[in-house]
Order: C-alpha cells, then sequence, then structure tokens
C-alpha cells in the first residue's frame, strides 16, 4: 500500500495549489480518489466497503494530506458521515445508504457542530421537535463541507427535554438553504458553507440514533487522531519542501532546516504509535496532547517554511504560501479549549511537562 499512496500524494500535490488559487470543487483530485478506493476506506465489508485497520487508515489520511488539504477535509468529513450511519441503530438506513457511498454513487458529510453551539438566549442551534412519524428540524449547520455538492447530510438536533437525534438530511428537500461557500484563509475548494433547515420533516426511516442524551457518544475509534493525522500528513508536505529550499540557503539556516525535520519525525512517531495503539485495543489516547503537539510543529513549519521561501513564499500562486495559510487551519478545526490553551501555552513554553516533552520529540 505505501508505494500506491505515496503516488496517490503525488498527484494530488500536482492540483492542490491550482484549486487553492481557484476555489473551484476539486473533482479531478477526487477522481484520483475513486481510482485509489478511498470511498471504501471506512465502510464496512458487509456494505461493499474495504474498512481499513487504523494503522492502514492513518497512513491513508496522512498521504492525502500531504497531497491535497481540501481533499482530506472534505474525504473526513464524509466519511465521519458513513461511520455515524454504521456505528448507528437503524439497519435499513446502512443497508440504503453505505453501499452507495462505498461505490461513490452519493456524496455526504456531516453537519453536527451545532450540538456543541447555542444561539443568543440558550436554545439549541438546530431544534428538533417531535412529529408522529418523526421530527420537525429548525436551525442552522454553521459547518458543512462541500454542501452544495452534496445528496445529503448527516446532522444532529436537540430536542425540548434535552435529548438528542442524528438523522440523515436529503439536501433536495424543500426548506433547506444552503448559503453561497464561505470565503475562508484556507480551503476555499471545500465549498464548506452554513445550511440552514426551516422546519423541515425528516422521518423515523432517516434517523440514526435517538433520541438519547449524547448522540455522539459512539464515535470511530480513530477519530480522536484524525485531525493530528491530517496534520502530520501536512507537515511532511511542508518539511519536504523546505528541504528544497535548505538545499540552496546559508548554513545557519540549514542547521534551523534539520532541527524542524528532526521535531517533525518525532511527531510523527508519536502518532502512528497511538494508531498501534488503537489497534491494540488500547482505551485511552492522549488525543490533547498529540493535537497539541501537531498545532506547536505546525506553527514552527509555518515560520520556518516562509523564512525560507522568502518573497516567494508570499505569492499566493506557490505551494508554501498555501501550506503556511493551511497550517492556521488547524488552530480552529476541532480545537477545543484545552488544545487551545495548550497550542498558546506552547508558545511561552509553559506548557505541562508531558506534553512540552511530545511536543520537542
Amino acid at each position: 500500500m505505501g508505494s500506491a499512496l505515496e503516488a496517490l500524494t503525488a498527484r494530488l500535490a500536482k492540483l492542490a495549489t491550482h484549486y487553492d488559487v481557484t476555489g473551484e470543487w476539486p473533482a479531478q483530485s477526487l477522481r484520483h480518489l475513486t481510482d485509489a478506493g478511498a470511498w471504501t476506506w471506512v465502510i464496512p465489508k458487509e456494505y461493499g466497503g474495504f474498512r481499513l485497520d487504523p494503522v492502514s487508515q492513518t497512513l491513508a489520511y496522512e498521504a492525502v494530506a500531504a497531497g491535497c488539504m481540501s481533499c482530506l477535509l472534505i474525504l473526513t468529513q464524509r466519511d465521519a458521515a458513513c461511520e455515524l450511519i454504521a456505528a448507528g441503530e437503524n439497519e435499513e438506513l446502512k443497508r440504503d445508504y453505505l453501499p452507495r457511498f462505498a461505490s461513490n454513487e452519493l456524496m455526504t458529510s456531516v453537519g453536527i457542530s451545532q450540538l456543541t453551539t447555542s444561539r443568543q438566549g440558550g436554545r439549541p442551534a438546530m431544534a428538533a421537535e417531535p412529529a408522529d412519524d418523526g421530527f420537525v428540524l429548525t436551525g442552522v449547520m454553521p459547518w458543512v463541507t462541500g454542501a452544495k455538492q452534496c445528496d445529503n447530510v448527516v446532522s444532529g438536533a436537540v430536542l425540548p427535554d434535552g435529548r438528542q437525534i442524528l438523522a440523515v438530511v436529503p439536501l433536495d428537500k424543500d426548506r433547506v438553504e444552503i448559503d453561497t461557500p464561505m470565503q475562508l484563509a484556507a480551503l476555499d475548494a471545500t465549498l464548506t458553507s452554513e445550511v440552514h433547515l426551516r422546519a423541515v420533516h425528516i422521518g423515523r426511516e432517516h434517523v440514526i440514533r435517538g433520541p438519547v442524551e449524547h448522540v455522539l457518544a459512539s464515535r470511530s475509534p480513530v477519530k480522536p487522531i484524525v485531525v493530528a493525522t491530517a496534520g502530520v500528513g501536512l507537515a511532511g508536505s511542508m518539511v519536504r519542501l523546505m528541504k528544497s529550499y535548505a538545499e540552496k540557503a546559508p548554513a545557519v539556516l540549514v542547521e534551523s532546516f534539520e532541527d524542524l525535520a528532526t521535531r517533525y519525525e518525532g511527531v510523527r512517531e508519536k502518532l502512528m504509535s497511538h494508531a498501534s495503539s488503537i489497534a491494540d485495543g488500547a482505551s485511552e489516547i492522549p488525543k490533547t496532547e498529540i493535537r497539541i503537539a501537531v498545532n506547536d510543529l505546525l506553527m514552527r513549519l509555518a515560520v520556518g517554511l516562509m523564512t525560507l521561501a522568502k518573497g516567494s513564499g508570499y505569492v499566493r500562486q506557490r505551494d508554501a504560501q498555501r501550506l503556511v495559510r493551511e497550517a492556521m487551519f488547524f488552530l480552529v478545526w476541532s480545537a477545543p479549549d484545552d488544545v487551545r490553551a495548550g497550542t498558546l501555552a506552547a508558545f511561552a513554553d509553559r506548557m505541562p511537562p508531558v506534553t512540552r516533552t511530545m511536543a520537542r520529540e
């Protein structure tokens, strides 16, 4: 699988900056994912997939991220939707959707960040009202990757009693409104939008799970390290590009590059160790610590790459500029307070000892 992933990374990398500059949906790059069998990677075999083990999935995500972060975000959000359906209680829904996702007949994504977001006055961002044969959903999904390219989205909503549901929402329904894609600092090609539901009826046949207190309690075991994996993939691309600049740089800069490259190897080794622990059935993964270490690494690499690239790194059409902007995404992607606090503390060198050691190794 190693050589195939390297080839996939190379094919995606050739197109990544083009799609970053144009902001177009990366259709050709996604065809490369199709050729690589990526749509089957998380889907169970009984539904037409080829579910990868945690280590293989981590390596696959790393390879996609190293080639094209936009494609990686599209893929992981789509995979998250597939995994939530596969882990759900609705067997008919699994039989209906998962084979079509595996064959790339349908595209999906997730819109679940609103489950941790409240509107003014404490009202849920997405509310569900019981109906005779399902639920009526009203509210907003603040972040939906590729919304305008999707057939449906897996969304979460909160009932009046505080319980939650998870459901597949067909995006061709009446009263579903998809905003114009956001203009982002990076990853515009993902066509990320807000999606609004205006009293949209969802039948029970589309309910994945719930009503329950915490509808997202059942998640993929690889989920805690997905963002870190993406960051390590991006870091690898940054290191490789830095190397090409370092070959022509003064010795004093080369020494600093070598230190950063060594730091990257250490963080990557830690990530792969965590992936192996998941495969071995370990119950606790230090996801906060590895996220902080990856964030710290990416910020250092961003400074290093821009310094080595000089003026060419400040030009939007250059790979260096794209990679630096993409590194900033990891400061906001699935970044709870403990990750943000640890990331800021890294700059002041006042992290807890264990986290500081991981970031430096």
